[in-house]
């Protein structure tokens, strides 16, 4: 009963726990089990929480119920949580508590979340794997930079985890592990306590089993959320990138089969290229995440460079060369962003790659983010479906992106399209 009640989707545990059929303290408790009975292996958390038992406890005896009330969830180590060990995936940062929770976990715990420990992280969110196994096939990475979070939630020891991304580190997991992901809009989740990677690029970004459950942590997450009108028949754009040819023909077929159904669902589906110009994004991005790194780790790298992974060493280095590219590769991004407009028209949503294409073999990469860079750097929202699984039976994500500062309104459309086309999370076999 225990396991079942783990594997409950957040949504169902809300529902359970308003008819009083279980205690918040029941659903802790089956997760911390479930971590423990399931973790050992996968290492998706690298702490747990001493005081989840007391927060369910305290939940249990309040009378009002909040959003997320009694829910456990999981939080991404580069976020700050009060007490509880902070160490950013980074041997510089063993033992650091942090005396305050980031903004994102106090606004979780305002709503009645109870945090049962810490999701494994790259080292500061960058590209050295963390040690976290893909709960498809410990063989293959989970993705990064959110790599716990992404694992725990597939593996079914929370319902609900937080994630950040600079460049894929939400929806690259989210694809490879099989869940549900979402990016918000860059400034639309407060980064307040979460260390920083790339400053004009961070965004808060959180995995579920649902897309019902991603719209759970809107209104929670969201600065100034207002709720998105009912979706009636949302219009897509099937968009092809100059980055295609690096997606395998899996995943090009998983984002044709997701348009063609909902164009046969009913659904204005257009088709459209983006310009050869838009290949430079790529570039771009790495300028900006370069030398924003490069800033935020110099202390690091002057005092301690030896406890720094040579990855990190190296990248911090490439930032400090590319200092004088940096104001072009801003510039880029906003001439980007007033095009995508055009690449829109009168539609609300882009169907894209969420990955190159199945997690791949090894844990000493965590994958290309391709094709999320470039939406990182044109602050856009943005989900992950898991519409599909390859040959081998691993899980391939489609992106949808949406319009920027639109968040709410990407939201409920993703909850559409999973409703009509019954996408649900690809559990492990």
């Amino acid at each position: 009963m225990a396991s079942d009640l783990a594997s409950l989707t957040a949504s169902e545990m809300l529902a359970a726990l308003a008819r009083h059929r279980v205690t918040s303290q029941r659903l802790v408790e089956a997760s911390l089990a479930a971590i423990v009975r399931r973790d050992r292996s996968l290492k998706s958390f690298v702490r747990l929480s001493p005081e989840a038992r007391a927060e369910a406890a305290r939940s249990d005896r309040r009378g009002v119920r909040r959003p997320l009330e009694g829910v456990p969830v999981g939080v991404k180590d580069i976020i700050d949580t009060a007490r509880l060990g902070t160490e950013y995936g980074a041997r510089i940062a063993a033992g650091h508590v942090p005396a305050h929770d980031a903004t994102a976990v106090h606004r979780l715990r305002e709503a009645g979340a109870v945090v049962v420990g810490k999701c494994a992280t790259t080292e500061f969110a960058h590209m050295h794997p963390a040690a976290t196994r893909n709960p498809h096939d410990p063989t293959r990475t989970p993705g990064g930079s959110s790599s716990g979070s992404a694992a725990a939630v597939a593996a079914g020891l929370v319902p609900l985890a937080l994630g950040t991304q600079t460049g894929g580190s939400v929806i690259r997991p989210g694809s490879f592990c099989g869940v549900f992901a979402f990016k918000s809009s860059w400034g639309r989740t407060e980064t307040h306590g979460i260390h920083e990677l790339g400053r004009s690029l961070d965004t808060v970004g959180w995995f579920a089993r649902s897309a019902e459950d991603l719209g759970l942590l809107g209104p929670v997450l969201l600065a100034g959320h207002q709720p998105a009108r009912t979706v009636t028949k949302p219009s897509f754009v099937r968009l092809r990138t100059p980055y295609d040819a690096l997606a395998s023909k899996a995943m090009l077929a998983a984002c044709d089969d997701v348009a063609a159904r909902l164009a046969a669902a009913g659904a204005e589906v257009a088709r459209r290229r983006l310009p050869a110009w838009y290949k430079s994004a790529r570039d771009a991005h790495r300028v900006v995440i370069s030398v924003e790194a490069s800033r935020a780790f110099a202390r690091y790298a002057r005092e301690q460079p030896t406890r720094l992974s040579a990855t990190l060493r190296d990248f911090i280095e490439k930032g400090q060369a590319a200092e004088p590219d940096y104001a072009g590769a801003l510039a880029f991004g906003d001439r980007a962003r007033v095009h995508l407009d055009q690449v829109f028209g009168d539609h609300d949503v882009l169907i894209v790659p969420a990955a190159a294409g199945e997690a791949p073999k090894g844990l000493g990469w965590t994958g290309d983010p391709v094709f999320n860079g470039f939406w990182s750097l044109l602050r856009v929202p943005c989900v992950s479906l898991p519409a599909a699984r390859s040959r081998a039976g691993m899980p391939l994500g489609v992106q949808l992106v949406g319009r920027f500062g639109q968040d709410e309104r990407l939201l409920a459309i993703a909850s559409w399209v999973a409703e009509r086309l019954k996408i649900g999370p690809v559990a492990p076999v």
